[in-house]
């Protein structure tokens, strides 16, 4: 699965650290244990699932085709990476949404992402409060919402097994800045996350420097 040009993966190490085989263990410890006391019908491992298919479907399917590639690519830089996905559910004049892969139809579909991605987040809590064991902790939720507030961004979260150590965002490239190395809407979240660094001594967020774009590129180097 790969991300459409004009949308970036942004990585960051926070310093914390969680033993995830033993996250995971515990996990699928108290899967076991629910499910023959009847739990819920699994259901956030269901809900979990259906959620994470609806994303996959929307990064093969719907982020492939032509008329979403093309309005990313005109509107990703000049208007929706300027405006919060607060702002993207606002009312825009009539011209952005009268075709299919206008700014408005583009947007619609980002929210779609970011409404499935934070649903995932919510059973993965949900998860981990019942398990006992801290998925997404307290304080990666606070810093992923905090990120989510940006302009550009489409969403945040703890990937992997969960814990303390990492964040994901995925966001509408802005214009491009430090002779190309970079862009407005990842310095804007490099400097949330260095604000974040200095007022709480218990939390350090290091932006990683290996980033994903784009259908053929994958994995990628750049300079922080």
């Amino acid at each position: 699965v790969a991300l459409p040009p004009g949308l970036e993966l942004l990585m960051a190490d926070v310093c914390g650290g969680s033993e995830s085989p033993s996250m995971a263990r515990k996990i699928l410890d108290w899967k076991r244990s629910k499910r023959r006391t009847g739990f819920m019908d699994d259901y956030y491992w269901k809900d979990l699932k259906r959620v994470n298919a609806k994303i996959a479907r929307l990064l093969t399917t719907t982020f492939k085709e032509q008329t979403f590639l093309d309005g990313l690519e005109r509107d990703g830089p000049v208007i929706l990476s300027t405006r919060t996905a607060e702002q993207w559910k606002k009312p825009m004049p009539s011209s952005w949404h009268e075709f299919e892969g206008s700014s408005w139809d583009v947007a619609l579909k980002l929210l779609d992402l970011r409404m499935s991605i934070l649903e995932a987040r919510q059973n993965l809590k949900g998860m981990g409060n019942a398990a006992s064991v801290p998925v997404e902790p307290d304080e990666q939720s606070l810093l992923a919402n905090e990120t989510m507030k940006l302009p550009g961004v489409v969403a945040a979260g703890v990937p992997g097994a969960g814990g303390y150590d990492a964040l994901f965002v995925v966001y509408v490239e802005g214009p491009r800045t430090n002779d190309g190395s970079s862009d407005h809407v990842r310095d804007s979240i490099c400097s949330l996350w260095k604000r974040i660094s200095e007022e709480n001594s218990a939390t350090t967020v290091c932006p990683l420097s290996v980033r994903a774009s784009g259908i053929d590129s994958g994995l990628r180097a750049s300079d922080v």
